[in-house]
Order: C-alpha cells, then sequence, then structure tokens
C-alpha cells in the first residue's frame, strides 16, 4: 500500500544501533536474509511474506571486551567538536569476532541547535561493504573476513560519523586445534621427551591451557616488553614441550604469528615497533594485539578444572565504551520498564529504539524516522500506537500525547486506511479501484449522510495514502490556496490560460453547484501569475483583452527602464516565458509592440522566428533552431553535436551503425561500466533516429530555422533511468466534449492555438516520422514557445481520432496535409502506451451493481491531450540538471551503436569514445607509497566559486595537488591526465549553496577564456622536468595563498569599518592628537586627556610599517603569479583552441542559453539564439566581463588543434533546388547530408582518426612548440580488440605499485 523508500535502511538511535552490534552475527544470518547492520529499519519490506526472522537463533549472543591498547576514549568533560576521535575496540570473548567503532565530528557539537544540543544521535546506513552486499567483503592479508559499515547522524546540524569495522577471528579453526587438542599435545610432548630424554626428563605432558599461556607470553613480551623479548633456543624445555621438536610441527603457526627460525637452532619472536605507545596505529602492533586478546579468549574458554592454579582476570565488558563512543553513555531511561510486555512485532526495531528507552525517546525516535521516511509515516505511527498500548502510566501519555499531535497534523496509521476503505464499503486490496470510483463512492456517501466532516477525512486518508491530489482535493472542497486552486480544476502551474478558462467551464457544466468556488479558483490562479487575461475573464466573462500600448507592454515584461538594449529586453522576455508559459500569447504581443516602437528587427525577429538576413545565402549560413518551449538550453546543445563532423556523420549513417539487436550482442553490451537492457537500446536508438531528422532538416530545408520535434527534445532531456519518474509527474487534464458551455450567457469556444506565423516553407515542418494531423490548430510552431503550448502530433497515428470542435481563430490554422498515407507511422514505446489513454481505455465499462454508486463517465481523450502529455513531459525534463542531458545525450549515442571493440574490462569501445572521453590517473601518496587508479570522463569540471581566474587556473584545480584523508593518514593526491580526447568538453560549476541563507546561487565570477590552450602541463608523462615543474608550481600555489591570505588581514576585507590597517593606524592616531590638542584650547582643557606622547610615535610607526608590508605583500603576490603563468610557457606541444562556448543569462531559478561557436575556416564567432543566428562582431562579448549579472559560461569546448578541421564544421548545408523535394524521400535525405559537406569532399566517420598521439610521441614530432604536423597525425593507425585506446594512450608514469586501487 505504501511505497517503499529509496533507501532500504532507515535509521536508527544509537542505542539502537549499539544493541544490533552486539546481535549481527556475520556467520550465522538471519532466513529472512535482512542484514540488521545495514538493511534494518524497516526489518521486513512492504510486501515480505517469508519468515518472520531477523535475527538467526544460531546467531553468537557477543559479548564484547574492550581492547585497551587500541581505544581511544577522550573524557567525558572534553567537547565533541570537530577533529574529536571515539574509538573503541573489541573481541567477542565467545566467538573472537574483532569490533572496531569510530565516531568522528566534523564540526563542533556546540554549532548545532540548542534544542538539539543534547540529543541522541540518529545513525542512517551510508556505505559499507558487507557478505552478499552491493559491496562484498574485505579479506586481509591474515586471512581475515571483514565487513564494513559507514553511518551519519540525520539531523542536518549534527556532524557526528560513525564506521564500524567487523572481522573474523585471526587463529582459525586448525591453529586453535593445534593450540588445544589433548591428544595433539601430547603426541609432541612425547615426540618431543624421545628425542631429548635426557634434558626432558621428569617433564610432564603440558595443558591447552599451559601452551595459550607461553604462546600469549612470548608475544606479549615482544610486544610491550623489548627486554624480556629475546631469542627462543629450539631445544627449550617449555618451548619443545609445547610446540614439538625444535617447533617444527607447530612451525606453520608460528611463522603465521611473524617468529622466525632462520637462526639454526633459535626462533626469533616478532619485532614490533616498539616506539609506538598505545594507543596503536602500526597494523603490526595491531595484529599482535589481537593475537593476545584471542589466546585471553580461549584461556577463558578453558574449563575450570584447568584453570585451577592459574590467575586469570576478568575483563569488563565493552557495552558502555560502545555507547560512550556513539554518545549515548546515559541515554534516558523509561521508569519500570523491565515490566513492560512487549509487542508481538518488531516495533522498536522499526523505529530504530530500544525497549527501555524513556517514552520521550520513543517520540524522538518516531519523528527522526518520519523526517527521513515520510513515505512510511503512517507504518511508523502505528507502531508508535502499538507502543504506547503497552506501557502504562506516565510513560503512555507521553506517547499518547504525540500519537494525538500526530492526528491533528492530518497523520493516521495503516489500520486507519484500511477502516477508511471499509467506511465507504471498499476493500484496500482491489486492484481495480480507480480514482472516479473511489470518488463516485465519495459523493453518493456525501448525499445520504449528516457526519460530511468524518466523510471527507475518511476520503481524504484513501487520497493521500494513494498519492492521489484528485482525491484530495475532492475531499477537501475548498479553494483557499493556488495549490488548491489548480487542484480543484485538474490543472497545474504551466497550464495555458486559455485551457484553464476550458476547465473552468467543464467544471460548472459537471457541476454548477461549484459555480463560486470554480470562480475563485481562476481568480487565484489570476492573481498567482498577473494574469490579464485571466482578470479580463473573471471580470468580464470574455476570453479576449483590450489594446496594449507600450506602457503596458514594458510593464508586463518587468521591465521599468524604457532605456535599455535590446539584450536585456530579450532576457526579460524569455524570464517571462518561462516563468509563465501559459501567456506566451500575451508577452508576444507586448514584445510586437516594443519591438515596432524600438524599430528593432532583432526583437522582431525573436517574435516571428523568422531572420530577416535576406542577404546571406541560406546554404552559406548555420540554420537556426526553433525554441518549442524552455529548451533554448537543448537547442544549444543540438548545435553544437551538428558541428561536429565524425558524430554528425555517424548519426546521418546510423544505419551502419546501428546495434544488432540480437541476444548474444546485447549480453555483453556495456556502457558506463554497468551491462544496457534491450529498452535502453530501442529508446537510444529512437533518439538517434529523432536525431538523423533534425540532421537532414538541418543540411536540406530551405529555411533560417528548423523545429526540433517535442519527441527528440523528450528522449534528449530525459534520460531512460529518469523517464518513468518524470512520466509520473506529467498529468493528462481530462477533455470535456463538445460545447464548453457558456458565462454570463456569452458562449465559451475551445482553447486558442499558440501564436504563430505559418509560411509555406515552415508549414511543412513536421518531420516524415510525425503522425497524421487533426484539424486542430497549433499542430506546428514557428516562434519561440512554451512546452504545454505545442500541439506538435507525434503519437501513434494508427487510431482513428475524432476530430475536436470547430474553431473560431482560422489564421492560426495550418494546411491540411492532402495526402496522409505518405506518412511513416511512428511507434508507441510501452511506457508510451500505458501513459497515453486508447480508444478502448476511452469507452465507459459496464453499468455496476445497484449498490455501487456509478462512476465518473471517462470521457474520450483527444490528440490534444496526448500532446499534452508529452509537451508536458519535455517541460519538466527541461528542469534536469544540464550535465545529466549532455551525459544522457553520450549515453544514449554509444547505447544505440555497435561496438567497434570491447575493453578488457568489458566496456564498449566506439566513436563516441573516441571523441569525447579522457582518462585521468589519479596518484595518491602517502607513507605506505604510491597508488594510483584510472578513471574515465567526458568532461573536465573546472569551479569559479572562490573568484574570477583564468581558464589555466581553473583547470588546474582538477589535477594539482591536494590533501587526503587515506587509512586514517593524511596523503598527497593529484592527477594527470593519461588520455586526452579530441574534443575536450569543459564544464564550469557555477551554482553554489549559500549556508546561510540555505539557498542556491549562481556565482558570476568571470573565467577568463583563452583561444589556445596547451594541455602539456597536465598529461601523464615520462618527462621527469614536468613533474617538477608541476611540483614547484603546488610550492608557488602555497605561498600564493598564504600570502592572499596576509593582504586579506592588512586590509581588513572583512570589517565593516573599510579601513585597512594602515588606514586604521593613522586614524587612531589623528584621534590621539586631537585629543591631546585639547588641553591648549581653555574652553575644552578640563576635558582634556593626557596622552603618552610615544603611543602617538608607535601608532604612526605602526602605520609606516603596515604600509610597507602591503607594498611588499602586493609586490610578492604579483611575482609569485607571473611565476605561476610562465612556468609552463616553453610546453607548447600540445595545443587545444576553443570552438564552442555555452553561455547563461540569469539566476540559478531561470534564465536564458545560448552558444557561441567558433568557424575556423571562415575566422568567425557566430551566436547560436535558438532560430537567429547572427555574426559576433565584437569579441568583447565572449571573451570579456560583461558587468553586472553578466552572461557566464558553463561549458566550454575545445578542440586539437592539428585535428580540428577533421573534426568540426559549423556550416554544413545541402538544400535541394527544390523545397518540397526535401520530404519526398527520407531515404534521400540520408543520402544526401551524408554527402553535405560545404567545400570539403565528403566522407565517413570511419575516415577520420579520432585518436591524438601520446603526449612523449607529439613532443618529439613536432619539431617547434606548438607546431605538431597533422600527416604525422595521419600515419598512426589504432589499435583495436583489447589494447585499442584503453591499452594504447598517453604514455603512463608507472610509479604506482598497483592497479585499479580503490580507495
Amino acid at each position: 500500500m505504501f511505497p517503499a523508500n529509496r533507501y532500504e535502511c532507515i535509521g536508527k538511535t544509537a542505542p539502537r544501533l549499539a544493541s544490533d552490534i552486539n546481535l549481527y552475527d556475520p556467520e550465522n544470518p538471519p532466513s529472512s536474509g535482512r542484514n540488521l547492520l545495514s538493511q534494518v529499519p524497516p526489518v521486513f519490506l512492504e510486501g515480505y511474506n517469508g519468515t518472520q526472522q531477523w535475527i538467526s537463533p544460531t546467531a553468537c549472543q557477543h559479548a564484547y571486551i574492550t581492547k585497551t591498547n587500541q581505544t581511544i576514549l577522550p573524557p567525558q568533560t572534553q567537547r565533541r567538536g570537530a577533529g574529536t576521535i571515539y574509538r573503541v575496540a573489541t573481541v567477542c570473548s565467545q566467538c573472537r569476532y574483532h569490533l572496531q567503532l569510530i565516531t568522528t565530528y566534523t564540526k563542533d557539537v556546540g554549532q548545532i541547535s540548542q534544542n538539539q544540543a543534547d540529543h541522541i544521535h540518529h545513525f542512517v546506513y551510508k556505505s559499507g561493504r558487507q557478505r552478499d552486499g552491493q559491496s562484498a567483503e574485505e579479506t586481509t592479508p591474515k586471512g581475515q573476513r571483514v565487513e564494513t559499515f559507514h553511518y551519519e547522524c540525520s539531523y542536518l546540524t549534527c556532524s557526528a560519523v560513525a564506521s564500524l569495522r567487523i572481522a573474523s577471528p585471526l587463529l582459525g579453526h586448525q591453529w586453535v586445534r593445534l593450540l588445544t587438542d589433548p591428544e595433539l599435545l601430547k603426541e609432541r610432548a612425547e615426540e618431543a621427551i624421545n628425542a631429548h630424554p635426557d634434558r626432558l626428563e621428569g617433564v610432564g605432558h603440558p595443558l591447552p591451557i599451559n601452551v595459550l599461556e607461553n604462546l600469549r607470553t612470548y608475544i606479549s613480551n615482544a610486544l610491550h616488553d623489548r627486554q624480556r623479548s629475546k631469542s627462543i633456543s629450539a631445544v627449550n624445555k617449555r618451548f619443545m614441550v609445547c610446540f614439538g621438536v625444535e617447533g617444527l610441527p607447530c612451525q606453520d603457526l608460528l611463522r603465521f604469528l611473524e617468529f622466525h627460525n632462520e637462526n639454526q637452532g633459535f626462533w626469533e619472536p616478532p619485532r614490533p615497533q616498539n616506539t609506538e605507545v598505545p594507543p596503536y596505529h602500526d597494523p603490526f602492533n595491531v595484529f599482535l594485539d589481537d593475537i593476545v586478546h584471542e589466546l585471553s579468549v580461549l584461556i577463558q574458554q578453558r574449563p575450570p578444572t584447568e584453570k585451577k592454579g592459574h590467575q586469570i582476570e576478568q575483563p569488563p565488558l565493552a557495552q558502555d565504551d560502545i555507547l560512550y563512543t556513539l554518545g549515548a553513555l546515559n541515554y534516558p531511561r523509561a521508569v519500570g520498564w523491565r515490566e513492560f510486555q512487549m509487542p508481538g512485532t518488531p516495533c522498536y526495531e522499526d523505529l530504530g529504539a530500544v525497549e527501555d528507552m524513556s517514552s520521550a525517546l520513543i517520540v524522538e525516535a518516531y519523528n527522526r524516522q518520519v523526517s527521513v521516511d515520510p513515505s512510511r509515516t503512517p507504518f511508523y505511527l502505528q507502531c508508535l500506537k502499538t507502543i504506547a498500548s503497552l506501557r502504562d502510566g506516565s510513560e503512555r501519555e507521553v506517547i499518547d500525547q504525540a500519537v494525538m499531535v500526530a492526528y491533528s497534523e492530518g497523520q493516521y496509521t495503516e489500520e486507519d486506511v484500511v477502516k477508511a476503505y471499509k467506511y465507504f464499503g471498499l476493500s484496500h486490496e482491489d486492484p481495480n479501484l480507480t480514482e472516479d470510483s473511489i470518488i463516485g463512492k465519495f459523493y453518493a456517501f456525501l448525499s445520504a449522510t449528516t457526519h460530511e466532516t468524518e466523510t471527507r477525512k475518511q476520503l481524504w486518508r484513501i487520497g493521500d495514502s494513494r498519492r492521489s491530489e484528485r482525491i484530495k482535493a475532492a475531499a477537501e472542497e475548498r479553494v483557499s490556496t493556488l495549490e488548491q486552486a489548480l487542484v480543484f480544476l485538474g490543472v497545474d502551474e504551466k497550464t495555458p490560460d486559455d485551457f484553464i478558462i476550458t476547465m473552468y467551464t467543464a467544471k460548472i457544466n459537471d457541476s454548477p453547484a461549484s459555480r463560486d468556488l470554480a470562480r475563485r479558483a481562476v481568480e487565484l490562479i489570476a492573481e498567482a501569475r498577473k494574469s490579464d487575461a485571466l482578470s479580463h475573464f473573471v471580470k468580464t466573462g470574455e476570453t479576449g483583452l483590450g489594446e496594449m500600448d507600450v506602457g503596458d507592454a514594458y510593464r508586463l515584461l518587468q521591465i521599468p527602464d524604457r532605456t535599455v538594449d535590446d539584450a536585456a529586453i530579450m532576457a526579460a522576455y524569455t524570464i517571462c516565458v518561462d516563468e509563465a508559459p501559459g501567456q506566451i500569447e500575451t508577452y508576444n504581443r507586448a514584445l510586437s509592440i516594443i519591438a515596432k516602437e524600438k524599430d528593432s528587427a532583432i526583437l522582431g525577429n525573436l517574435v516571428s522566428g523568422f531572420s530577416t538576413q535576406s542577404d546571406r545565402k541560406l546554404s552559406e549560413w548555420p540554420v537556426g533552431l526553433q525554441n518549442i518551449g524552455n529548451t533554448c538550453y537543448l537547442n544549444s546543445l543540438l548545435q553544437f553535436y551538428f558541428t561536429v563532423r565524425p558524430y554528425r556523420e555517424m548519426v546521418l549513417d546510423f544505419e551502419n551503425h546501428k546495434m544488432d539487436m540480437d541476444e548474444d550482442s546485447l549480453s555483453r553490451k556495456q556502457v558506463g561500466s554497468r551491462k544496457v537492457s534491450r529498452n535502453e537500446v530501442e529508446r537510444s536508438q529512437r533518439f538517434l533516429q529523432e536525431l538523423r531528422i533534425l540532421f537532414q532538416n538541418m543540411i536540406t530545408r530551405p529555411s533560417s530555422s528548423v523545429t526540433p520535434s517535442p519527441e527528440l527534445a523528450r528522449l534528449t532531456l530525459i534520460s531512460s533511468t529518469n523517464e518513468a519518474a518524470v512520466r509520473r509527474k506529467s498529468t493528462i487534464s481530462g477533455p470535456r466534449p463538445g460545447g464548453l458551455g457558456e458565462i454570463n450567457g456569452v458562449p465559451v469556444l475551445g482553447p486558442l492555438g499558440p501564436p504563430q506565423t505559418v509560411t509555406s516553407d515552415e508549414s511543412t515542418e513536421q518531420t516524415v516520422t510525425a503522425a497524421p494531423v487533426t484539424a486542430e490548430p497549433s499542430i506546428l510552431r514557428d516562434s519561440t514557445m512554451s512546452d504545454v503550448d505545442s500541439e506538435a502530433t507525434l503519437v501513434d497515428s494508427s487510431r482513428n481520432e475524432t476530430p475536436g470542435p470547430p474553431m473560431d481563430n482560422k489564421e492560426n490554422q495550418p494546411p491540411l496535409r492532402n495526402d496522409s498515407s505518405e506518412q511513416e507511422t511512428k511507434p508507441t514505446s510501452e511506457g508510451e502506451k500505458d501513459a497515453i489513454p486508447t480508444d478502448s481505455q476511452a469507452n465507459p465499462g459496464p453499468i455496476g451493481p445497484p449498490n455501487r454508486p456509478p462512476p465518473v463517465p471517462p470521457r474520450p481523450t483527444s490528440e490534444a491531450e496526448r500532446q499534452k502529455q508529452l509537451l508536458e513531459e519535455v517541460e519538466i525534463g527541461a528542469q534536469q540538471d544540464v550535465t545529466e542531458v549532455i551525459n544522457n545525450v553520450l549515453f544514449q549515442s554509444q547505447c544505440a551503436i555497435r561496438p567497434r571493440a570491447i575493453a578488457p574490462d568489458g566496456e564498449q569501445l566506439d566513436q563516441v569514445k573516441d571523441l569525447f572521453y579522457g582518462r585521468t590517473k589519479s596518484y595518491i601518496t602517502a607513507e605506505r607509497g604510491v597508488r594510483s587508479k584510472e578513471e574515465l570522463w567526458c568532461d573536465i569540471k573546472v569551479d569559479v566559486a572562490s573568484g574570477s581566474r583564468d581558464i589555466y587556473a581553473a583547470i588546474d584545480g582538477a589535477f594539482d595537488a591536494q590533501k587526503v584523508h587515506v587509512d586514517g593518514e593524511i596523503a598527497e593526491q593529484f592527477g594527470s591526465i593519461s588520455k586526452l580526447p579530441p574534443i575536450l568538453q569543459i564544464q564550469v560549476q557555477r551554482v553554489q549553496f549559500d549556508p546561510i541563507k540555505k539557498t542556491s546561487y549562481k556565482s558570476t565570477h568571470h573565467l577568463e577564456l583563452k583561444e589556445t590552450i596547451y594541455m602539456d602541463r597536465y598529461m601523464d608523462t615520462q618527462q621527469e622536468e614536468l613533474m617538477n615543474r608541476r611540483r614547484q608550481c603546488w610550492a608557488w600555489k602555497e605561498t600564493l595563498r598564504v600570502l592572499e591570505a596576509r593582504k586579506e588581514e592588512l586590509l581588513r576585507k572583512e570589517e565593516n569599518d573599510r579601513q585597512d590597517m594602515p588606514a586604521l593606524f593613522d586614524n587612531a592616531r589623528r584621534v590621539l592628537e586631537d585629543l591631546d590638542a585639547m588641553k591648549d584650547d581653555p574652553e575644552t582643557a578640563d576635558d582634556a586627556i593626557d596622552i603618552d606622547p610615544q603611543t602617538i610615535t608607535e601608532l604612526d610607526q605602526l602605520s609606516q610599517i603596515t604600509k610597507t608590508e602591503l607594498a611588499f605583500v602586493e609586490q610578492e603576490i604579483k611575482d609569485t603569479q607571473t611565476m605561476i603563468s610562465s612556468q609552463f610557457a616553453d610546453y607548447k606541444h600540445l595545443p587545444y583552441r576553443l570552438y564552442a562556448v555555452f553561455v547563461h543569462h540569469g539566476s540559478v531559478e531561470f534564465g536564458h542559453y545560448y552558444i557561441y561557436i567558433y568557424d575556423f575556416k571562415k575566422d568567425v564567432w557566430r551566436k547560436y539564439n535558438d532560430s537567429d543566428v547572427t555574426e559576433v562582431h565584437n569579441r568583447a562579448e565572449i571573451f570579456e566581463s560583461q558587468g553586472r549579472n553578466p552572461p557566464t559560461p558553463y561549458f566550454l569546448v575545445y578542440v586539437n588543434d592539428a585535428m580540428k578541421d577533421r573534426l568540426v564544421q559549423p556550416v554544413c548545408r545541402e538544400i535541394p533546388e527544390s523545397p518540397a523535394s526535401a520530404t519526398e524521400d527520407s531515404a534521400g535525405q540520408a543520402t544526401n547530408a551524408a554527402a553535405a559537406q560545404g567545400d570539403n569532399p565528403a566522407m565517413t566517420s570511419e575516415d577520420v582518426d579520432m585518436e591524438p598521439p601520446a603526449y612523449d610521441e607529439a613532443r618529439t614530432d613536432s619539431g617547434p612548440a606548438g607546431t605538431a604536423d597533422a600527416s604525422t597525425l595521419d600515419e598512426k593507425k589504432k589499435t583495436d580488440a583489447g589494447g585499442s585506446n584503453a591499452a594504447r594512450i598517453w604514455s603512463s608514469d608507472n610509479r604506482a605499485d598497483a592497479q585499479n586501487v580503490e580507495w
């Protein structure tokens, strides 16, 4: 009934975690398969019908004892703050499992809010490695199996992090038997006595406890008392009777324990790091200490008769130390908790609580579970009620009060939902229940009951449990907020104004009594949107607006200053359209009026969607892309990928690259280190087919702009993994048949089409995959529009649709197609079939039995409604993260094509990886040596959060050395590029989070771009000189950070008085001089203060000193910056040229995207702003900061200089003489498109060698810096199969001692 949270493990309080630690036994898992430490709670997932067991009856009931030499427990008086470490190491006195628990804090506890200062931690499992888990358990060199668990406290302001490590015993069964089996001990002793009868005369057989104690003594002395840890003679009496003749029967065990017998006749005990004092960190010392504790446990486990006469200490249990480490030693207990009855279900476990907790803590545990897992609130409230029923007195009162508060806030339990269904005579298990039938039952009850409030409450619980806003809106039947208004009318925030009027009319036709509520809903929406159209409709009942003057136009676009330039007006218009797409018609009218008043061709083009630059030949100029609603970013992305020659040719020649769909090929398909499903491949192939159609239109269409299909937008913006979630977000408002009624006697017609201007060229804009269209308005678009306005038909045309009602806006109707038989029917995916109602679904079912209320009759679904859902999905997809969209394009491109080879790790190698993907080798240098791992990437992420910088400084941040924590020690980490892609993509991360305001914001710091960058400094090379220069540069940067920090102190930038330190001393000196001068004035002499002249002199000296220091620091900063910038001035063997700059203008919430692309052949920059493509005459708009809130680059593309002519081609047009021929034969389009290369001859993607040379080869072959010969590159051949690019990459530095190291 209730959907599972996306986290399997929700959370548990510190006392519950401590309890579960004692109950968890890796060797004996429960039959339910649930891992007590990583998957519980909930104890059982929804729908589980197996054995009700979460702890195995054979599990060890651990009795952990503390290993004091490995434990760090600061005193209780010490504040739990940043950097404080609490560590307890224990061993079980029964199974000898080892446990280490560490709690750390990344910030002071005092920084949390006052009401949480003494909270009990609520730990949520985050990651780890366990047997049968997503990440397998570790195995140590000594054979121990190790499981790890990592937790974080769920309180937002608490920084506690807990890490748990559980390891199996060091002494396995065979070693224990060797030490404790009486028969083996007797056999070894007799063998030694027979070998040395004289020496061992009178020596008896040892007991197991003697052998264990002797071995413990040897190791303990080696660890703690070096003076007593001496070489052991192989014929030592005690040694021989315990371990056999010369220790040979036990030599494997002794060597495992690091004893050595290289010296003839002697055994050397272990030699640890005796200089280390407890708590131990050295792995060898920890190993020996663990052995000592395991031997002590084995001694403890010997029978009493054997232990008689031996002094054996009873170590204290570690339970209190575990609680103390978790910050819960003295958590409040319930009074008389031992007398409470225990529930028959795991209520305490599901709340992450323990039975002896006070009721106040139980309530807090409930609140924490609800905060991290709100979808299971009814389940947790049920647990809370059950616990309350089993307690008494004040403890019960506390929980009962919390339950009452929860009910007052609208919460309910699972039992309450079941009762709600029964209230209406329904079953919660009925799979055939629909929203219509439930609401119909509700209205039937409502007309026959006097308990309206109770009836609405029961319906609301059903609606909330089903996540149905429609059912909840029916239950509430009130309209006082914008959200309630939208729900009441069955619309959303993106619904156009005209459709809201349609839904209003349908609402009052269905229920005339709801007229006032419907009117109030329209008023609320009009107020929220500031919609003149809706306000006019509410007042007059008319759907039209009066005339708009230029003042109204500026006010509507929220432009207070009429002197602003065209760029500011365009930005304001774009923001308004993005915020309220339903008002695009009104905004277009306003922009048209302003364009006419300013006589601006640019503004006019933005409205009309056409370029007026008639002096350009279409065949020599790039084509623009129409904005189909909040898709300016998508257009920029599509323009860029179109200009990448090998990629474009691959798309146009898709059939020759298409992935084979046989089971064997699909089973081996791996992209992005994961297997790819058949559905993902099919979806990706639809994406490339849609992209191919767009590319063909961009090449052959005789117009200045073309329109991407909404289906392409959906497939590009929404990844396959997010598709289902996005579809659930999009809703289809129920259409209304026939006429729409009247208001105040005035008939209301259907929704008006979106604003557009259709020409003979643009009327054929829809691609050959579009389905036949009816005489609905707004099938096509040529101008900027919103997603929800577009009615482009892209669904299965095999179903005959009923035409919509007749429309009166004839001028907005596109020409009807005379012959739809030529059009290809686009198949509908399974997901689309689920989302788009069919005719069969639209037909009403049979009438139910008399005792059931009549269901709300379904209405036939029009083509426009199906399109509305598609476009709503595009609108939601347009809100996806920019990086996700780029990754989605590359991922789908690889999924759709067959591999040219398979890497050793199973990863697909293909043209997309060759073009866009590089590899970085990360090095970690610690005391134990150098480790490295190599990672694949499609872009370099750079940051401009802390201030303006140039492109080199930004890229440096991704590869420079930094300090990291690895295995409890500080190490150095840096990166080097081992494979550099021909097309280098750089993502500029500008969205930052303000921890004070708790909001995101966009950083507008300037990023200084360079037309050419040299990547030598970042390469993984065997040239030691380059690495030395990098290290010198890192040292200078550290010096620079210190200097800049000192400069900040001297300038006192953090102070509000805005005085630097020299000025502060000068002003203080002047004040003292003025005070001193008061004694010379008779009027102020009585108030004068005696000033020590020495103080005034010292202040003057301090002023001079700080002035001198400030000048010195500024000069040092300048000199250091010069050294850094010139450090690699002679390393210019690997040039990359700036090719494309993606730009965003606006804030983090809204704005407009466009792209600049450079034409190397024409030596011009062009600006691609949706349908408008213009030449950039002033390059300052790309390379210089543009003042306050400027347009900012957020994605950059550099291309290999020697390969640029083969990699990119901005202009690719081949327009047929007759425009009609562009749509006659799709196969012919593909052929023409593949040959359309401007002035260059046609080539296929195989003709382009997309692998740059290894850096050391480029450095050798290029001659003078930056002059690599392209002919040399042409001669280079790829190696395929296992080697391919993955094996033959940039020459790598082999300093690392291991590959694929994880840290």
